[in-house]
């Protein structure tokens, strides 16, 4: 199968990359380069022209801009990349037949009542879940999609954008970091999240499928944990409440997924914490 990662030099994009390798044809593009295919997916031209010549079975989309304030703050200009793109991609694999496989958010919801099902009645609160939730919608008009939720990912990153590893950058240069007690989540290791979207190119599952960790846990004890696992100065984890941190888009409280639809179809097991955290820390190098 010839599949092609929008997005492959972001955080998610690399780890789906190592998963495809050796088990698929696949190749990636990026909106920056990085010794990738540069496509911006918003510009519909482009991209169908891309698309056309290259021609994939398969794209996983995991594409976008991720960053809650910012978007809070320029929601104009992260809809072109987060829906329009979205919408582009859909209608290009609409009408070629080509399998959509779209990465989204627990912020679909509004985090009262987390972690929620497949099922639960989506009501984001901020702009991030509102475009999130809106490109899905483009996504579900298709006849081949998968849908994946996930929550509060984390593992290796370049660019240290993750929660897990903005802390150990952060107390290995012996840095104070802010961790909310009030912010619950069910955090995802990307390892297993890149397992679950290469099961998921499987045309036969079909929808929307929650891919998440199975712990319920806060930012803060998410903290604690990794300082026991990388041998960090716990005293430099300070904990806040969200209305400390002066963000500009609404968190959720309670956010998070159940994962028990994606385990028992596809037979997924999802570390928790504690596992992928210890398996962080065997593959640092």
């Amino acid at each position: 199968m010839r599949v092609l990662v929008i997005g492959a030099s972001g955080f998610i994009g690399n780890y789906l990359l190592d998963s495809l390798k050796g088990k698929h044809e696949v190749f990636g593009t990026s909106a920056h380069g990085n010794n990738f295919e540069i496509l911006d997916i918003a510009e519909l031209g482009k991209a169908s022209k891309f698309l056309n010549k290259t021609s994939p079975d398969a794209i996983l989309l995991p594409a976008g801009i991720t960053s809650l304030d910012y978007i809070e703050k320029h929601p104009t200009e992260t809809a072109r990349v987060n829906v329009l793109g979205t919408e582009n991609i859909a209608e290009y694999c609409k009408a070629n037949g080509c399998r959509l496989v779209f990465f989204s958010s627990d912020s679909v919801f509004d985090g009262t009542k987390g972690p929620y099902s497949e099922n639960y009645k989506p009501n984001p609160i901020n702009a991030y879940g509102k475009q999130k939730l809106e490109a899905e919608n483009f996504v579900k008009k298709l006849d081949d999609f998968a849908v994946i939720r996930t929550s509060s990912v984390y593992g290796w990153d370049k660019k240290k954008l993750n929660f897990v590893s903005r802390l150990i950058e952060s107390l290995r240069n012996n840095k104070e970091f802010k961790a909310p007690v009030d912010q619950s989540y069910t955090p995802t290791y990307a390892v297993d999240l890149a397992k679950a979207a290469l099961r998921l190119l499987d045309k036969k599952y079909k929808g929307i499928y929650n891919a998440a960790g199975p712990d319920f846990i806060s930012r803060f004890e998410i903290a604690l944990k990794a300082c026991g696992i990388f041998s960090l100065d716990r005293k430099l984890v300070v904990p806040v409440r969200s209305s400390e941190l002066n963000q500009s888009a609404d968190r959720g409280k309670r956010n998070g997924l159940l994962n028990k639809k994606i385990v028992k179809e596809l037979g997924i097991k999802f570390y928790n914490i504690e596992e992928g955290l210890k398996d962080m820390k065997r593959h640092e190098k």
